[in-house]
Order: structure tokens, then C-alpha cells, then sequence
């Protein structure tokens, strides 16, 4: 079974665990690239003193853990206050057997860009699958074209 600080530390998106009390309890390395701190500086601190969401958080975190179920804000700025706000989705969900909650950001660049690349690979997909059609399409009247050449030819003498 794979190792769960292996997983935590592999997660491509930045992640956050937040305590009860509202407090940031832990972050992963995509978490402390994104936020440009460390996750000891960030351990123990108020999740919105070091982030800035523009969404109601606290009505957000309170749903997820009222409810004991995950929440997906498609769309809300979020920044540190030391650059400019991003663009982000945001997944919020309980941790099992715990009262903390998870919280993984996704700056919409990234998911901008993932659908760029599916976009460009369905363009592929299509371009070869419109070769494979002119392809055919060329070969059959030739069958014909050739097919009727033998039959003139097997009437000649």
C-alpha cells in the first residue's frame, strides 16, 4: 500500500488540511509553491489571514462540515495579498474519521491549459480521421475506374 505522506506530497494541485478552529494544519509542496510560504509557516494560522478567497468562506467550510459532504466553488480569486489575485476552482471536503477539512485550489491556468491539450488531441484524432475517410474515398472510384479497364480489355482481341 502506498505511503500517505508520498501521496500528499505528490498531489499536483495545491492542497490544505484545515483544522476546526478554522486554522491551516497542514500544506502540501504545491500549496507552498503556490502560496510562496513554507507549511511551517503556514501550520497554525487562520486560513483567511493567509488567504484571501473572494467567496463566503466561512459560510462555505460551515456547509461542508454541517453537512458532512464536499463542496466545488467553480470560480473565485484567491491570493496571498502579496500578488495579484488567481482565478481558481476550489474542492472543499471532509477528512474521514476527523473534523478537519481538506481543501485543494485549482488555479484556472492549469485547468485551462489540461483543456487546451484535450482540445488539441480531439483536433488530432479528427484531422486523422478525416485523412482515413478522403483515403477510402480515393481508393474506391479507382476500384471501379480499374475494374472496368479489365472488363474493356478482356472484350478486346
Amino acid at each position: 500500500m502506498m505511503d500517505a505522506s508520498a501521496l500528499w506530497a505528490s498531489l499536483p494541485l495545491p492542497a490544505l488540511v484545515i483544522a476546526a478552529d478554522g486554522r491551516i494544519a497542514d500544506a502540501n509542496p504545491a500549496a507552498e509553491t503556490f502560496l510562496n510560504a513554507s507549511a511551517r509557516s503556514l501550520i497554525g494560522h487562520p486560513l483567511l489571514d493567509r488567504l484571501s478567497i473572494e467567496a463566503p468562506m466561512e459560510d462555505a467550510l460551515a456547509r461542508v462540515r454541517a453537512h458532512n459532504s464536499p463542496l466545488f466553488i467553480a470560480e473565485a480569486n484567491v491570493t496571498t495579498g502579496e500578488r495579484a489575485p488567481v482565478a481558481c476552482g476550489l474542492q472543499i471536503a471532509p477528512l474521514q474519521d476527523s473534523d478537519a477539512l481538506l481543501m485543494l485550489i485549482t488555479p484556472r491556468e492549469i485547468a485551462d491549459r489540461l483543456g487546451r491539450a484535450m482540445h488539441v488531441t480531439s483536433a488530432a484524432k479528427s484531422a486523422i480521421g478525416m485523412a482515413e475517410m478522403l483515403a477510402h474515398e480515393i481508393k474506391n472510384p479507382l476500384a471501379g475506374i480499374s475494374g472496368a479497364a479489365q472488363l474493356l480489355a478482356m472484350g478486346l482481341e
